[in-house]
């Protein structure tokens, strides 16, 4: 029995643009698409809101310059990072059909305007490079707002109230929260905190009493404060307290509308793309690929079935895109005390999971597997091969991997398995990854007994006979592209 389980650097071997930095550099390209100068050129119209265009009919066929509404593949990836890579998908795939038109381009800048993940995703673009310093990102968002939340229950419990107003330093009254600059801003990011200059002023109201007021002013007059976002406060007969329920209802919204985004992209853009050629069958030292009798698949895509063969069985374990995408994208774990607390489980892979339906089924609920490593269904001899490429084998999702390595316990159950790496840097890390999950105890003694091996993945590029080549100028991403 043939198994080949596949996690995102399958995809990137093939050269689909399917990494972290590739999606947000998209996004920012469409974000920063400026289709109001276009809409106001052509019509001659001061309208200020793109959206009411939308709702009002506008057809983008009446426009003098089609072009100028829509975005190609060049476009899309004016901002890429990765600009050697983005270079070997043009030699791979044909990207000519890939052009997002004006309604969808309002629709994705209203919902990054709108998102307050990605606007946080936005601004810490830098810190982040994969997919799983993603959900570390996510992970340490979730722990600032929760503590933030457990701070201000602290104040409402011992002193019946809060300050809206957050200090960063010095004394405050019973009710201040302190907070550091940096979680300010995080907070602010996910809409939690508001921000600006502002002014005290002392006034009278109506029956001639002294009252204390906020204007927001002018930053030369003004002080700089952050203040809780008042859609969060709820004023119960002079009690004040916040609204954490309505916040994370909103987040966990926030996160799904997210994951919608991602997979606007996998399917208008990576799906898209479509080999200029038929690509030749991958081979392995001694195991040839193109016989897998399962997938297990911790992508979103379904690579193998479009470029190799579409009668493979597969398992989508995070879900996959599309139509009815049931994606999952999240932290694997709530090992945050104040996280528990919370009850903050609609972040995690296993909650989503079970809400999606999502095939959470592995090895060991896979009856054809089950008979062969049962030793009264064995046959002598029957290897069990199975195959790991492009997954990280990080600790985000050690219940697999701690799957995989549970057979050939007391006894040789004939179970086999081959990492496959990028290059020597990749084997090393996948190779700590394994030692840190299994402890080297099991994994000397899987090598030592050739039960565990690591190749070298296949070269997609020399497999295809394609060569790096210097694109004409014509195809070179330029700023009049836009």
């Amino acid at each position: 029995m043939n198994i080949l389980i596949v996690g995102n650097g399958f995809d990137l071997s093939h050269y689909l643009p399917t990494k972290y930095d590739h999606f947000m550099d998209v996004m920012q390209s469409i974000e920063e698409k400026d289709l109001l100068k276009h809409a106001k050129d052509v019509f001659n119209n001061p309208i200020d809101d793109l959206p009411a265009l939308i709702r009002k009919g506008f057809e983008v066929k009446q426009a003098v310059d089609e072009k100028s509404y829509q975005m190609n593949f060049n476009q899309l990836f004016l901002n890429t990072r990765d600009k050697g890579f983005i270079t070997k998908t043009r030699e791979f795939y044909n990207t000519d059909d890939i052009k997002i038109n004006f309604e969808k381009i309002v629709k994705i800048q209203e919902k990054l305007k709108d998102n307050c993940w990605y606007q946080y995703f936005s601004a810490h673009v830098k810190d982040i490079q994969t997919w799983i310093d993603f959900e570390s990102k996510i992970n340490e968002a979730l722990k600032v707002v929760a503590n933030f939340v457990v701070k201000l229950e602290s104040k409402s419990d011992e002193y019946g109230c809060f300050d809206t107003k957050i200090c960063f330093l010095g004394k405050g009254d019973n009710g201040q929260i302190f907070l550091t600059r940096a979680h300010c801003n995080l907070l602010q990011e996910l809409g939690v905190l508001v921000s600006g200059y502002y002014q005290d002023y002392t006034d009278f109201d109506e029956n001639g009493d002294e009252c204390v007021g906020l204007d927001e002013v002018d930053h030369e007059v003004g002080d700089f404060r952050f203040y809780i976002n008042q859609k969060y406060i709820l004023n119960y007969s002079g009690s004040i307290n916040f609204n954490h329920g309505a916040l994370f209802n909103l987040l966990q919204l926030k996160l799904d509308e997210f994951i919608g985004l991602f997979n606007f992209y996998l399917e208008e853009v990576v799906r898209k793309l479509k080999p200029k050629k038929a690509f030749q069958p991958l081979k392995s030292i001694d195991y040839d690929q193109t016989q897998i009798d399962q997938i297990y698949s911790f992508n979103y895509t379904q690579t193998y079935l479009d470029f190799y063969n579409q009668d493979t069985k597969i398992d989508f374990l995070h879900g996959k895109s599309g139509e009815d995408q049931n994606m999952v994208l999240g932290i694997s774990e709530l090992k945050d005390d104040v996280l528990k607390k919370i009850k903050a489980y609609g972040f995690t892979k296993y909650h989503q999971k079970l809400m999606k339906n999502t095939n959470y089924g592995f090895l060991n609920h896979n009856e054809e597997f089950d008979n062969l490593v049962n030793p009264s269904g064995m046959r002598e001899g029957e290897i069990i091969q199975i195959n790991i490429w492009g997954h990280s084998l990080d600790v985000s999702d050690e219940d697999y991997i701690q799957e995989i390595f549970s057979f050939n316990g007391n006894e040789d159950q004939y179970v086999r398995v081959t990492v496959f790496y990028f290059d020597t840097s990749a084997k090393f890390s996948l190779l700590a990854n394994l030692l840190h999950i299994l402890g080297k105890e099991k994994v000397e003694h899987w090598m030592k007994q050739g039960w565990l091996k690591f190749e070298p993945n296949s070269d997609i590029a020399q497999l295809n006979q394609i060569q790096p080549v210097e694109l004409p100028k014509s195809t070179q991403i330029k700023k009049d592209d836009i």
